[in-house]
């Protein structure tokens, strides 16, 4: 697999996440580094949420 596929898949599982489950997730991980970067991946995806919930005017 290649690294622009396998991103694409990494994408595609994080459009997945249940924000339930992401400060849990984050909490469990073993660095600093590695909580950044789960942090920055959900509030990117719930952005994205957010600007198709206000684009379908559901807000």
């Amino acid at each position: 697999m290649s690294k622009t596929e396998a991103l694409h898949e990494l994408y595609e599982i994080c459009k997945t996440i249940n924000f339930d489950e992401a400060d849990r997730i984050v909490t469990e991980t073993q660095n600093a580094e590695e909580r950044q970067f789960l942090r920055t991946v959900t509030d990117c995806v719930l952005q994205q949420k957010q600007m198709k919930v206000i684009a379908e005017k559901r807000f």
